[in-house]
């Protein structure tokens, strides 16, 4: 009697470590600009969200589900915008609603890829946080470990590639923070290269590979520029890394250096998604153009706006 229930204890408790933890290393800054699209488009941009969740539940558990994400919506929905084959869909019911049926991709390629990618990740990122977030985190981490880590592994079996190149990129990461790097585009660089390397695998021929490899950089540094900037105060007071506080010598209290230094990192997010608007216009989509599109032209520069209005907020 008590075996039947001992799996979906082990889910709660693994949601209430999560909580804990903190360790949604997903921001959520690669999303699309919503009032600019066409109801359709962003019926199916749902569609595509929801088939990610179906695959990493059918793929890793309920639990996975907890790293669903725009990010690697974007992921998903690149590697299915660059195939021929058609994808399918279906009305399923949701898992945070189940009385309610949801336009849901089935699974394929972009989704598998995705799925996978965000389980090796989250647990690289569990294994970070470890390090960095002292005795609680390391103990918490020991115990949602064995979870992640059985992801991991089934992860592997399919892409085990994304696995090397993230634990090569995040130990670069971790040496230049254990180093006190103060170059906002060195300590950029490895997150950059993670995802130049990701989107680069679902390109279907060379010349489109070449292209996504340089959206991807772009992407991955933007990512990282968005994810310091939003920190800079959270970072001054816990005394945490953060390139745009040593470039500058930030200090705590001195709100005119903080926000110029706000100001030049806006400036710098702009110019990144100028250059990935450029990139992605390059590729020729056989779905989701005008969708994928939409995330990178107006969606990106959006997401920095949302940051310094969340921040004047603040200060009002």
């Amino acid at each position: 009697m008590y075996n039947k229930y001992i799996p979906h204890l082990e889910i709660l408790v693994f949601l209430a470590l999560l909580g804990l933890l903190g360790v949604f290393y997903l921001f959520g800054y690669i999303k699309p600009f919503q009032p600019e699209l066409k109801i359709a488009e962003f019926d199916t941009y749902k569609a595509v969200y929801c088939g990610l969740c179906k695959q990493l539940g059918r793929s890793f558990g309920p639990f996975s589900r907890l790293t669903l994400s725009y990010d690697f919506t974007f992921l998903a929905m690149l590697g299915m915008g660059l195939t021929e084959d058609e994808p399918s869909w279906s009305r399923q019911r949701c898992f945070v609603n189940p009385l309610k049926k949801k336009a849901c991709f089935f699974p394929c390629g972009g989704l598998s890829f995705a799925a996978d990618a965000a389980m090796i990740m989250f647990y690289h990122k569990v294994r970070d946080n470890m390090a960095d977030d002292g005795l609680k985190g390391r103990i918490l981490g020991y115990l949602v470990l064995p979870f992640v880590g059985r992801a991991r592994k089934k992860a592997m079996v399919n892409h085990p590639e994304v696995d090397t190149i993230l634990g090569e990129t995040m130990a670069r990461q971790q040496a230049l923070e254990a180093a006190g790097c103060s170059s906002v585009d060195e300590a950029s660089e490895p997150t950059a290269i993670f995802l130049a390397r990701l989107f680069e695998m679902q390109g279907p021929d060379e010349l489109s590979r070449r292209v996504l490899y340089r959206l991807g950089y772009l992407m991955g540094r933007y990512v990282y520029l968005c994810d310091a900037l939003d920190d800079i105060e959270s970072d001054l007071k816990k005394h945490r890394y953060n390139p745009f506080i040593l470039a500058e010598g930030l200090t705590a209290g001195d709100e005119e250096k903080t926000a110029a230094v706000r100001r030049q990192a806006v400036g710098s997010l702009y110019l990144t998604i100028a250059e990935a608007c450029k990139a992605i216009d390059l590729l020729e989509f056989t779905r989701f153009g005008p969708i994928l599109s939409n995330v990178v032209h107006l969606g990106m520069k959006n997401s920095v706006n949302q940051i310094i209005m969340k921040r004047r907020q603040k200060d009002e």
